[in-house]
C-alpha cells in the first residue's frame, strides 16, 4: 500500500506543489526583510544628512554695519580665505545669500541656514526678518558658523529706517529730475530755436522766387484760359455769320454737328493723355503746373530744398508747441528724449 502511494503519479505532484508553495513562501519573506532594512538604512542616512547636528562645533562669525548695509564674512571652503558678502534686507533674501555663496565658491555643494533651534529656514525668508533673529547658523558643506548680529542703539536694519531712506532717496530724485527737466527745456528750447531760425534764413530768398515764379504762372494760365474762351466765341460769331448771311443751315448743319464731334473726340484724347475727366478747375491745375516746373527748372529753383526746408520749418515749429505745452511741464527728460528720437 505504501509503496502504491509512493509510486503514484498524482502524489507525487501533490508534494511538488507543496514543496514549491512553502519555497515561494521563504523567498517572499525574505525579500521583504531585505526591502525593510534598506528602507531603515536609507531613511537614516537622509535624516543624518538633512538635520545638522547640534552638537557639532560651529565656527562663529559676526556681520558687521558699514553705510547701513549689513556685511558677512564667510570663510570659502575651497581657497580658505574669507570674502566679504554685502546684504540687503529689503530686496535679498536666504535663497540669494546661498545663490551668492554657491557662485563665489563653486566647491560649496551645500549652503543652508538654520535657526537656533536646528530648524532650516526657507529660501524665501528676508534677509531683514534673518537679521531679527539675533543669531543663526550658515552651513557650508560639512562646516557650520554661529553668526551673530551686534545689538546696537540704532538698528540700521530696521524696516522702518530703511523706507524711510528710501522714501528720501525716492524724493531727492524727483527733486533732481525736476530741476533737469527745466533745465533741459531750457536748452532744448534755445536749440531748436536757433534750428528755426537758421531754417528760415535759408527758406526766405527760396520763398521770394517761388512768389516770383506763382505769380508769372498765374498770369500765363489767366492767358490760357482767355484764349480758350475767346476762341470759342470766335467760332460761335464765325458759325453765325456763316448760317445767317453767307450760307444757309442746311449747309451749317453738317459743319456744326462734325465741330461738336471733333470736341467730343478733343476731350477724349485729354483723357488718354492725363487719365483725368476733362474739367476746367483740373485743366487750369495742369496747366499751372507744367508752367511752374518750367519756369523753376528756368530760373534754377531747387524745388526738392524748398519741400525740405518747409518741412523743417514746420517740424521745429511743432517741437516749440509741444515744448510751451502745460501737460508737458512735468515729464521726464528720457521721455522727452524719446519723443525726439521718435522725430
Amino acid at each position: 500500500m505504501a509503496s502504491w502511494v509512493n509510486n503514484h503519479p498524482q502524489m507525487r505532484n501533490g508534494r511538488r506543489l507543496v514543496k514549491s508553495f512553502v519555497a515561494a513562501q521563504k523567498l517572499a519573506s525574505l525579500r521583504n526583510t531585505l526591502w525593510n532594512r534598506q528602507q531603515l538604512a536609507f531613511s537614516s542616512s537622509v535624516a543624518s544628512s538633512s538635520t545638522p547636528p547640534i552638537q557639532e562645533e560651529s565656527q562663529p562669525l559676526s556681520i558687521r554695519f558699514e553705510y547701513g548695509l549689513p556685511l558677512l564674512d564667510v570663510p570659502l571652503p575651497s581657497r580658505n580665505e574669507p570674502c566679504q558678502f554685502t546684504m540687503r534686507p529689503l530686496s535679498d533674501t536666504v535663497g540669494s545669500l546661498c545663490n551668492f555663496l554657491r557662485q563665489e565658491d563653486k566647491g560649496i555643494d551645500y549652503v543652508a541656514v538654520y535657526g537656533t533651534n536646528g530648524v532650516k529656514l526657507a529660501t524665501c525668508t528676508s534677509i531683514e526678518h534673518l537679521l531679527q533673529f539675533g543669531t543663526f547658523r550658515l552651513r557650508l558643506n560639512d562646516k557650520f558658523f554661529n553668526v551673530t548680529v551686534p545689538k546696537t542703539g540704532t538698528t540700521p536694519y530696521d524696516s522702518d529706517k530703511l523706507r524711510q531712506l528710501d522714501d528720501l532717496r525716492a524724493t531727492v530724485a524727483s527733486l533732481h529730475a525736476a530741476l533737469c527737466v527745466d533745465e533741459y527745456k531750457l536748452s532744448r528750447e534755445k536749440k531748436l530755436l536757433l534750428q528755426l531760425e537758421n531754417a528760415e534764413a535759408l527758406l526766405a530768398p527760396l520763398h521770394e522766387t517761388k512768389r516770383k515764379i506763382e505769380q508769372e504762372c498765374e498770369a500765363h494760365t489767366d492767358r490760357v484760359m482767355w484764349a480758350g474762351f475767346a476762341a470759342m466765341g470766335v467760332q460761335t460769331g464765325l458759325f453765325a455769320r456763316l448760317t445767317w448771311w453767307e450760307y444757309s443751315w442746311d449747309i451749317m448743319e453738317p459743319v456744326t454737328y462734325f465741330a461738336t464731334y471733333s470736341t467730343v473726340c478733343a476731350t477724349f484724347g485729354y483723357y488718354l493723355y492725363t487719365k483725368q475727366s476733362f474739367e476746367y478747375p483740373s485743366a487750369r491745375e495742369r496747366v499751372y503746373t507744367k508752367q511752374f516746373y518750367r519756369r523753376a527748372q528756368k530760373q534754377n529753383f531747387d524745388i526738392e530744398r524748398y519741400n525740405r526746408l518747409v518741412n523743417e520749418v514746420e517740424d521745429l515749429r511743432n517741437q516749440l508747441k509741444r515744448m510751451r505745452d502745460p501737460l508737458f511741464q512735468h515729464l521726464p527728460v528720457s521721455y522727452l528724449s524719446n519723443l525726439e528720437t521718435e522725430k
